[in-house]
């Protein structure tokens, strides 16, 4: 054998097994390793559930109308693009073009989406004439025009920058600022009125004048739209007698006065009371302007709750904000609590045509009517009378007997009357 084929002398037998064993296992384990990494590919790319794809919860959508508070005698609404006016209530959606009309002793309140509140006074015609927000700046737009008539409103904190109040007559336009409190009056001789009593706005006129107000600032503008020098107005009257709330007892209501006071105001020349049976005052029992006291009494008032306010009245006619309104209650005194009622029995009760025979006893002292009708009591307080029914036919008599404690006794039986 040569020497290039000869085997060495220090090589086991089984190492040719040994290494073959090696080849195998790292086959086997390379192999593993390929299943596994296809199985996890596999199971990335096809068997792993997909998760739901994320969806944007969207923010509820603002509503931005306007909406009836209160309703108060006839008011009736022409939604935009109809020909009808219909009966206003509080279910109704008031949008951008829509009339509302108040007639004689009417009044309403109207809440525009960004708490705005309009109270439209009786025999006004007003249009809703914006009530947006923009999506993009969150700017809010509120605005009405008054045709005719008279609105109190009042605007509240702006949620951003760069939203607005307009309120229009046929001879002026108003922007008017946050918290503002104010009234806009448009006169039969076409004139406009503007009474700012809290808060400030900018007008701008039909004639192309841009003015500015502020508290307490009243303008007033003509039908050909030019305005006349502004005033300032009267402070707000404080209310004294009766406070809000109070309850006052009068024994006779006919013949009882019922006194209404307030504190005099320094820069007033008179004074506008109005007394109503609603914070809307749209209906007054009292409305009288011109008042030179500072107080005011009413004779013969009946049982009921009733509402009151003030409003000054300066030396140049300038009428100043009311008071918040304060309520009181008219009521007549309890009725003396009632005793034991007293024993009351019949012996009789007969009819011979339309002749009543009754007879029967209570106590000694009680009266006893019939039918509305007192009869006799004798001194052991037995009575025994005849009266005569009204009518024919089937009818209920009502015996009823007070004692001496202010007990009260009642029985009622069914009789029948006939020639």
């Amino acid at each position: 054998m040569s020497p290039e084929t000869k085997e060495p002398r220090d090589r086991k037998p089984d190492d040719d097994l040994d290494w073959f064993t090696i080849t195998y296992r790292s086959i086997y384990v390379v192999l593993a390793i390929a299943v596994v990494a296809a199985a996890v590919f596999l199971y990335v790319r096809y068997g792993r559930p997909t998760p739901p794809a994320a969806t944007e919860t969207e923010a509820p959508k603002l509503t931005t109308t306007a909406r009836f508070r209160s309703i108060e005698g006839s008011v009736k609404v022409k939604a935009v693009g109809t020909f009808e006016w219909v009966g206003a209530d509080r279910a109704m959606v008031l949008k951008r073009s829509d009339l509302v009309r108040t007639g004689s002793a009417s009044a309403a309140e109207i809440e525009f989406f960004d708490g705005t509140v309009v109270h439209v006074r009786p025999d006004s015609l007003i249009t809703i004439e914006e009530t947006s927000e923009d999506p993009s700046t969150k700017q809010r737009r509120v605005a009405w025009h008054i045709s005719s008539g008279e609105v109190n409103f009042q605007t509240v904190r702006h949620n951003v920058p760069g939203s607005s109040t307009e309120v229009s007559t046929p001879t002026v336009r108003s922007t008017v600022g946050e918290n503002a409190e104010a009234a806009i009056r448009v006169a039969e001789s076409g004139d406009s009125d503007i009474r700012l009593f809290r808060g400030s706005s900018r007008v701008e006129t039909k004639s192309g004048q841009t003015l500015e107000l502020k508290s307490n600032e009243a303008l007033s503008v003509s039908s050909e739209g030019k305005a006349a020098p502004k005033v300032t107005l009267p402070a707000t009257p404080v209310l004294l007698s009766p406070a809000d709330d109070t309850e006052i007892t009068h024994r006779d209501l006919a013949q009882a006065f019922t006194e209404l006071s307030w504190r005099a105001v320094g820069e007033a020349a008179s004074y506008h009371l109005m007394l109503d049976y609603s914070t809307m005052f749209n209906r007054p029992l009292y409305d009288q302007r011109g008042v030179n006291a500072t107080s005011q009494q009413f004779r013969g008032l009946e049982e009921g709750r009733y509402y009151w306010r003030v409003a000054a009245i300066g030396r140049d006619g300038a009428e100043g904000s009311f008071s918040v309104p304060a309520r009181f209650t008219v009521t007549k005194p309890a009725p003396a609590a009632q005793g034991v009622p007293p024993p009351l029995s019949l012996d009789t009760l007969e009819v011979r045509t339309t002749i009543l025979h009754v007879k029967g006893r209570t106590e000694p002292g009680a009266s006893v009517v019939v039918n509305g009708q007192r009869i006799d009591v004798q001194a052991d307080g037995s009575f025994n009378e005849f009266i005569t029914l009204q009518k024919l036919g089937s009818q209920e008599v009502v015996i009823r007997s007070t004692g001496i404690n202010g007990g009260v006794a009642e029985l009622r039986r069914t009789v029948v009357a006939a020639y």
